[in-house]
Order: C-alpha cells, then structure tokens, then sequence
C-alpha cells in the first residue's frame, strides 16, 4: 500500500507520551532536567503530517521485495555512497506481527500490533532482506536492537529520504539522496541527559493542537530511547525530534535528549519526510 504514512490527519486526543522526555525552556538541574517540565499528559495530539503537508508517497516495492534473492542490505549500510539507494520501509499488514531472532521463524523475540499506542501505522526500517525474510531495526530498548520478520506481513515501501544530526555541532541536516534538502540549527541534550547516538527511524508523527505549546505544531517520535531515563512525566523516555517555544535555546545542550527545531523548521521537515525516515544521530 502506498502512503500509509501520509494519509490524513486522525482524529485524536493522546497524551504526547513519546515526547515526554523532553523539556523545555529553562536551564538543566543536576540531573540535566529542564526546571520548566512541562505536564505532557495536558497535550491533546493528532497523529498524521500538517493538513498543508504535501509528503512524496513512498514507492511500493511489494512484488521486488517478494522475489528470491540473495541477501540485500539497506543503504543505511554503506555510509560511504555519494549517492546511497532509497531506504525500504515495511508497513505491518497485518493484525499482529511476530519478530524473530533469527530467519526461519524460530526463537521468537517480541510481537507488535498493526497500530501503535496512538493509532499510527507500525512501520520498520529494513536493514536487509533474505529472501522472504526481512531483518528490520525495532523501536525497543536497548536502542540498535534489529530481529527479522516475515515479508508476507508487511507492505514496502521505499523512499529518499535521510536525517543526520550531529551533536557536536547541533546541527540536523536532511537529504533526498545525494541532494541537501534541509540543514538547521537544533537544541540537543544536556551533559546530564544526552541525544544517544546511533540510528533509528521515525516511527510517528503528531501534531499538536496548540502550535504555540513546548513541542511545537508537530513533533516525530523516533525508534530510540534515553539511556538516562527508563520513564519520564508519564512517557517512556521514547527521544523525538519537535518544536519549541523556546526558540532562543536552539543551537545549546539543553534537552532532556530530544532534538528541538525551530517551529518552521520542523513543519518543514514534517511536509517531506515520511514516517521510517532514517535518522543517523552522531556525536
């Protein structure tokens, strides 16, 4: 199916739970939370890109994917191409989907729903398929974990798109293949709570009913977790990459490891990438 991650906005009041492990303005206390916590569980969301965003549909790669074939490694895999192949994304189809250690169908991991928490579509970044088999990285601690699932419960899609955020610079840049797209300053964790490295995907988009509020009109969950907090004003220290009201604060180490964007910023990130959005994160 194409597009499940640009359909339209649902209609949903959440808390914005994946968010909750980051703050806004103020400066870190000693254990690098923000003094201005804000109650996340008041943030009424939906979930699905702005109504003005014009996302390009994913294109489905169901028959290619199906095919056998020795293994095929995501471009996530080699850093080093100047113009790396498009990312492949699998759409859970159906109702419960099972994750396996190992290709085969043998030593089970962990299952997932269609849906998330939240009603978003279930998606995985592909790090490489085996022939009807698919090794995908999972939303789940610890960060990095991959396991394999069936090709025959998902939809693929695949995409150009690409996130990269740097920690030492603070600095978010997104390509369409080999072509910059967007390069901006971001707010990044503080010393006691930092952005972990390593890459994840983005795994959900909300937009918040007040644009003006700490996490700005919209804000991606991500695969990736902070390894300072288990849980965090209701939420499960999930990191995002969101707006802020606290613009002044872009470009310093002061989140409890989110990324923050300018507003406009990240509504326009929002517009083009869609969820399963690679998002290398170094320091």
């Amino acid at each position: 199916m194409v597009g499940r991650a640009t359909r339209s906005l649902l209609p949903a009041v959440a808390l914005l739970a994946f968010t909750a492990s980051c703050t806004e303005a103020g400066a870190p206390d000693a254990r690098g939370v923000d003094h201005a916590v804000v109650d996340a569980a008041a943030i009424p969301v939906t979930v699905g890109p702005p109504s003005s965003a014009h996302i390009e549909r994913p294109t489905p790669m169901v028959s290619t994917i199906d095919a056998e074939a020795s293994p095929v490694l995501s471009p996530v895999e080699n850093e080093a191409a100047s113009a790396p192949a498009p990312s492949l994304v699998a759409h859970v189809a159906a109702p419960e989907i099972s994750v396996f250690r190992h290709p085969g169908g043998r030593d089970l991991m962990t299952s997932f729903t269609m849906r998330g928490i939240f009603r978003e579509p279930r998606v995985f970044l592909i790090r490489e398929r085996r022939g009807r088999w698919l090794r995908v990285l999972l939303p789940i601690r610890p960060n990095g974990t991959e396991g394999w699932i069936r090709s025959q419960d998902v939809e693929v899609t695949r995409h150009r798109f690409a996130v990269r955020v740097d920690l030492s610079e603070r600095r978010l840049t997104l390509t369409r293949g080999a072509r910059v797209v967007l390069r901006r300053s971001v707010a990044v964790g503080g010393s006691g709570s930092p952005t972990p490295p390593g890459l994840f995907f983005t795994t959900i988009l909300a937009t918040a009913t007040d644009p003006s509020g700490p996490y700005g009109p919209v804000a991606y969950g991500l695969s990736g977790f902070s390894a300072v907090f288990t849980e965090f004003a209701g939420g499960n220290g999930q990191i995002a990459i969101h707006g802020t009201n606290a613009p002044h604060l872009i470009g310093q180490a002061v989140s409890a490891g989110c990324v923050r964007m300018r507003n406009e910023d990240v509504v326009r990130l929002a517009h083009v990438a869609p969820l399963g959005t690679p998002v290398r994160i170094v320091r």
